[in-house]
């Protein structure tokens, strides 16, 4: 009797649908805000900086996906844009050049009234779980509009292209902003 329910339990489990992809490893899908200058929480704070990620990862490649691999939305300041994402790479190991960090890649499209854009940005994620947007370029076949851009002193970090140093983005709980 018992390998009869053992049998059933697992016929059953098969047909189980899939989890839900959550995102690159050391990424996890959410709602991204800039944190304070000093460190703080802004997750209440509706005038930060902010982005969502939405990856959508296969079960048999998690570090990452070619094709449609979701969105990302990302507002620094302006109104926010919904870019459809087209490529995202998860580096597998906290790299020592990068103080530990772990370093992402993700494109993605979108088209406006004035065009069809493509975006490469790159992050890097710390252990506590803070995302930086160190890289966002923008074209639409043209030279590259630089909305992040990357600085490398104290460390490695994002900074727009006025200049303005970016802080860590926080992941906020949902509902939370």
């Amino acid at each position: 009797m018992l390998v009869i329910t053992s049998l059933l339990a697992a016929t059953l489990l098969q047909g189980a649908a899939p989890a839900a992809p959550q995102g690159l490893p050391a990424f996890p899908n959410g709602h991204y805000v800039e944190r304070l200058a000093d460190g703080g929480s802004a997750c209440g704070d509706a005038t930060a900086r902010w982005f969502d990620l939405d990856v959508r990862t296969p079960p048999n490649s998690p570090s990452g996906i070619d094709g449609h691999a979701g969105s990302l939305v990302i507002a620094l300041g302006a109104a926010p844009v919904d870019y459809r994402l087209t490529y995202a790479l998860s580096f597998a190991e906290p790299d020592p050049a990068f103080d530990m960090r772990t370093m992402h890649m993700i494109d993605g499209s979108v088209t406006l009234e004035d065009g069809t854009y493509t975006l490469r940005t790159s992050f890097l994620t710390s252990a506590n779980g803070d995302a930086e947007l160190t890289n966002a370029s923008a074209s639409d076949g043209g030279p590259p509009i630089h909305l992040v851009i990357t600085a490398h002193e104290p460390r490695t970090h994002g900074a727009l292209a006025n200049g303005v140093d970016l802080q860590p983005f926080e992941r906020c709980r949902a509902g939370a902003d």
